[in-house]
């Protein structure tokens, strides 16, 4: 299906908006609007379909600070956010987990713009905690298994900056190859 002049690609303008917002009023995000956010996330797609992702709810602001300081550094949005979400999956069932995660993570990054809500994803996996992992220092605290990674929190706030909407000018063209590597071509129609 091609998109007449008369149709907006709606999913294109959703991604254009988008933007990690790292400051915070410290309002309260509404509970259905975090649960319509989770419905998004619960549906990205996972390999083999056996959807290892699961996530833990923050909303309590000792436990959100609490998992802000297991990364030494880089972890600034998460005490101003109203709810941290946990993203994780269990490293046992699926070879694909940083993927899958990832995917989920995006999906609440997309529902949470739907929804007005800033948002913005700190990464974990990988980083300097205090005295172990980031990974190892949040399932800690959140009882966690030892089965599962944690990949990121993506920290949920309304918005306490605004951010201008990315435009054509921002897409990066020369990154796109045409059959293959270093081929340019304008079978894409880009302007």
């Amino acid at each position: 299906m091609s998109l007449n002049e008369s149709q907006e690609n709606s999913l294109y303008e959703l991604v254009r908006r988008r933007r990690s917002v790292r400051r915070y009023t410290g309002d309260k995000v509404p509970d259905d609007t975090v649960r319509e956010i989770l419905k998004i996330a619960l549906l990205a797609p996972s390999s083999w379909g056996r959807h290892p992702v699961e996530f833990v709810i923050l909303r309590d602001r000792e436990t959100i600070e609490a998992v802000a300081r297991c990364k030494r550094m880089g972890a600034g949005p998460l005490p101003m956010a109203d709810v941290a979400i946990v993203v994780m999956a269990d490293t046992a069932d699926c070879e694909l987990w940083i993927e899958d995660a990832a995917i989920a993570s995006t999906y609440i990054l997309l529902a949470a713009e739907e929804f007005g809500v800033g948002a913005c994803w700190i990464h974990m996996r990988n980083r300097q905690g205090q005295r172990k992992s980031a990974d190892e220092e949040i399932r800690q605290i959140l009882g966690v298994p030892d089965n599962f990674s944690v990949l990121n929190v993506v920290a949920l706030g309304q918005k306490g900056e605004k951010k201008s909407a990315r435009t054509e000018k921002d897409l990066v063209w020369q990154n796109v190859h045409a059959g293959h590597y270093g081929q340019k071509g304008d079978f894409i129609g880009k302007e």
